[in-house]
């Protein structure tokens, strides 16, 4: 099983809500990857984005802390949760959006 990030191909137009779009604390970045990390989990079974953050920054092409300072803001903003799937078999780590 191919995970989700190898198989993910980018939207070319992705829907977000205002208050993540027009969010006066987030850049451009930020917004963008909570977009990105919306869509895949719109896709996903579970409705999560399993996620490895080496695997986002390439995907995104920045740097592996960029990835982490992201998450954490975003989370510390409520915009995301961050979980781990006890269910896998590796007990990968994932995240979900809030919803708005």
């Amino acid at each position: 099983m191919l995970h989700a990030l190898q198989e993910y191909e980018p939207e070319t137009y992705i829907e977000f809500h205002k208050d993540v779009r027009f969010h006066p604390n987030l850049t451009f970045g930020e917004r963008m990857f909570f977009a990105e990390i919306d869509s895949i989990s719109k896709k996903n079974e579970k409705g999560v984005c399993p996620f490895s953050s080496r695997k986002l920054s390439e995907l995104f092409g920045v740097s592996h802390q960029s990835i982490l300072n992201w998450i954490r803001k975003l989370s510390e903003l409520g915009l995301i949760e961050v979980g781990v799937d006890y269910n896998s078999q590796d007990c990968k780590q994932f995240l979900k959006t809030k919803k708005h």
